[in-house]
């Protein structure tokens, strides 16, 4: 046997080697020509896009991952090889994938790229996410229930709280049609109730923003956030609810606070189930005594911190246990979630949510979070 003979079996015996290793992991991995062809792909691709292996050899990568375009001019393509060239071995890239029967679905995509047998090649590990997205789905999508839930229980008060502009703006106009109409036209008076009209619309726009801004739906929106105006808002918002129940709202809010980071529904949301929670609290307790005290100052250098303090009956030790857990909840028409989704919330927010009994009577609920870019940093260090 000549030298020539013996490399090339060794070369077919070491090919056959590499495509027995890659049928047995558990991820889908493709081997890409320098043009992005399909040289070898491995069962469990086959099985992931609906094809069988022999029909995806030779083919363009696209063809599974459209965004993986062949020309390295292309922004995506050109960012996953950047990220290779720049010795980022483990970055993983969130993209779009289509099986055979045409249904688009989410991956991750991790490219290596290294010689074999004298040919410069490139290894795709193609991870499915769908399930991942999916229960990310699942989990703003029980998020916005629970929010739309929560400004339910507002209906009754909010209703009465726009109907006063309504019924004033109907009140102004009939009165300037009647000034209209008088001879000499009083262009004081009329001047004035316009006034009145415009103050009024934006009473009743005010209030539609409010619950807008609580029940709107969308993807996690990290920016940065003025913790004191999210607290004014909500407190705005179920102003209303608080006159009807006879409970007062007092603020203390600490000056200078830094920025946080997060997304401004979510901590709306948590603020609005926290308010509501400790007007339920003093159901049972004389008017007089229904005051929910809100504070927001430094907890220490990095962190921020809100309480709402009400003056209930407080919590037994059994349900300090177990207030955070799903499902569970004192209330006849409750579901048992808003402080469940409140927790994750804030634990999505790198921050604490808990509960005390205070000293002489009620509970307190306290938000920790960071302050500045805190979240965002944390994000970055967790991506691979």
């Amino acid at each position: 046997m000549n030298d020539t003979h013996a490399s090339a079996l060794d070369r077919e015996s070491g090919e056959a080697y590499f495509r027995d290793a890659l049928g047995l992991l558990p991820i889908s991995i493709v081997m890409l020509g320098e043009r992005g062809q399909m040289l070898m792909v491995n069962p469990q691709t086959a099985r992931l896009f609906g094809y069988e292996c022999d029909e995806l050899i030779g083919k363009p990568v696209e063809l599974l991952v459209p965004a993986l375009h062949v020309d390295s001019h292309v922004p995506v393509r050109a960012g996953l090889l950047a990220s290779q060239a720049s010795g980022d071995r483990t970055a993983l890239h969130e993209l779009s994938a289509r099986r055979n029967n045409g249904t688009e679905f989410q991956v991750e995509i991790g490219l290596n790229a290294f010689h074999f047998n004298d040919d410069s090649v490139t290894l795709a590990f193609i991870i499915d996410r769908t399930e991942r997205y999916e229960l990310e789905r699942n989990r703003r999508d029980l998020a916005h229930l629970t929010r739309v839930s929560t400004v339910g229980q507002l209906a009754s008060s909010l209703a009465h709280e726009l109907n006063q502009p309504l019924t004033a703006i109907l009140s102004n106009v009939q009165a300037a049609q009647r000034f209209l109409a008088a001879d000499p036209i009083d262009l004081a008076e009329v001047r004035e109730i316009l006034n009145d009209i415009v103050q009024d619309d934006y009473r009743a726009s005010e209030v539609i923003r409010r619950i807008r801004a609580v029940v709107k739906k969308g993807d996690l929106e990290v920016v940065s956030l003025d913790l004191a105006g999210i607290i004014r808002d909500v407190v705005m918002l179920v102003r209303s609810d608080a006159i009807v129940r006879g409970t007062r709202v007092t603020l203390d809010i600490e000056d200078d606070l830094p920025p946080v980071s997060g997304d401004k529904v979510q901590l709306q949301q948590v603020m609005l189930n926290l308010l509501l929670n400790a007007f339920d609290a003093m159901n049972d307790v004389p008017p007089v005594d229904r005051v929910v005290s809100v504070t927001l100052r430094h907890e220490s250098k990095n962190m921020v911190c809100i309480a709402i303090s009400d003056r209930g009956h407080g919590l037994t030790a059994d349900k300090l246990d177990k207030i955070f857990k799903p499902f569970f909840t004192s209330k006849p028409q409750g579901l048992g979630l808003g402080l469940s989704i409140s927790r994750t919330i804030i634990g999505m927010h790198r921050g604490r949510l808990w509960a005390e009994n205070n000293i002489d009577r009620g509970a307190t609920f306290f938000v920790a979070l960071p302050v500045g870019n805190a979240m965002e940093q944390d994000e970055s260090r967790e991506r691979p």
